[in-house]
C-alpha cells in the first residue's frame, strides 16, 4: 500500500472536495495512530494544521448552503444539483 502524502494548503487549490476526501480519511487515520503513541509539540502543531485543512475542505456553512441547493433540486425547484463536491475548497478563490 502506498504511503499517503500529508495535505497542504496548496492542495486546496489543486483538488476538488471529491478528490480530497480520501486523502482526508487517510491522514485522519495517520493522526489517530500517532495520537495513541503521544504527540510532540511539532506533531501537535501539524495536527492543528490538518484540522484547519479539514475545516477548509468541509466548510460547514458552505456545506449547509449546498444541502439546501440539493434539496431544492430534489424537489424540482432547481434545474441542477449543487457543485459543492466538484469545487476546489480554496477560500481565497471566492
Amino acid at each position: 500500500m502506498a504511503r499517503f502524502q500529508r495535505l497542504t494548503r496548496d492542495d486546496l487549490t489543486k483538488f476538488t472536495r471529491d478528490e480530497l476526501l480520501p486523502r482526508l480519511e487517510a491522514e485522519q487515520q495517520y493522526w489517530a495512530r500517532k495520537e495513541k503513541r503521544g504527540l510532540s509539540a511539532v506533531d501537535r502543531q501539524a495536527r492543528k494544521e490538518f484540522s484547519d485543512l479539514v475545516h477548509a475542505v468541509i466548510n460547514p456553512s458552505e456545506l449547509a448552503d449546498s444541502m439546501a441547493e440539493t434539496t431544492a433540486w430534489l424537489k424540482g425547484e432547481r434545474t441542477s444539483d449543487s457543485t459543492y463536491f466538484k469545487e476546489k475548497p480554496d477560500p481565497h478563490q471566492r
